[in-house]
């Protein structure tokens, strides 16, 4: 069988489809992906397990962290953080030997490609929320969205930066708190991000920039990231229905 891979001996290509290929059959049930760019996700995911020795199984915390900044463009570590943190934690049966505190599972790393090239602006909102509640309330109150705004504006008069930070905080509960009950929930978020898709990520970068995602396809070989067809990618649930 012809190889997968030239950057890899044909022993290793023979490893590569032993190790991994159930798993490409479980995910590509319900993928955004086709079966071929499936397959290059779970590559690029193996040659990153490659670097950590023979006998690893697992990328790690550090590797993603180290991607979401140099790749990505994502600055903010605190976001960095926690994008980590909920990809690290995506529920499903692990192995005895991973720890979510150290190890990124080959499902969690699809589903962060999955959630960087879907056009489901459902789940794009659902998952920038969940980066930007850390506390899992469901809602922002104002600490929380002070803390956000505080690394919007920086300027060596600290009183103009102080009065901006004020300014953009009041002008996003202006905008989002639709029931002045001082908090921004989830359901606020979601409503006011339909209407206006360009306040997605208005806490903060968590989606990488669309030159930045055109490297990525091209580097895990998703070339319908570049197809203009009027069909979305978007996910889809084998019965019809929306993935949650």
């Amino acid at each position: 069988m012809k190889d997968l891979d030239g950057s890899l001996d044909t022993l290793e290509n023979a490893r590569f489809k032993y190790v991994y290929m159930k798993d490409i059959a479980r995910l590509a049930k319900d993928s955004l992906f086709s079966h071929n760019e499936l397959v290059s996700i779970v590559m690029l995911y193996h040659k990153f397990v490659l670097v950590n020795g023979p006998r690893a199984r697992y990328m790690t915390i550090q590797q993603l962290t180290a991607l979401m900044e140099l790749l990505f463009e994502i600055v903010d570590r605190d976001l960095i953080a926690t994008i980590v943190y909920r990809i690290a934690h995506t529920p499903g049966s692990r192995a005895p030997d991973f720890f979510p505190d150290k190890h990124i599972h080959l499902e969690s790393f699809v589903r962060l490609l999955t959630l960087y090239f879907t056009k489901d602006l459902q789940l794009k909102m659902e998952f920038a929320f969940s980066v930007y509640d850390k506390n899992d309330s469901k809602q922002l109150n104002g600490e929380q969205v002070g803390f956000y705004v505080s690394k919007f504006f920086a300027s060596e008069d600290e009183d103009d930066s102080a009065e901006l930070r004020l300014d953009m905080k009041e002008m996003l509960f202006l905008k989002f708190d639709l029931d002045k009950d001082t908090n921004i929930g989830a359901d606020e978020y979601c409503e006011v991000v339909r209407r206006q898709p360009m306040l997605l990520e208005c806490f903060g970068r968590v989606f990488p920039p669309n030159p930045q995602m055109e490297v990525l396809a091209l580097c895990a070989n998703v070339m319908s990231w570049f197809d203009d067809s009027p069909n979305p990618r978007i996910m889809r649930k084998p019965d019809g229905g929306k993935t949650s």
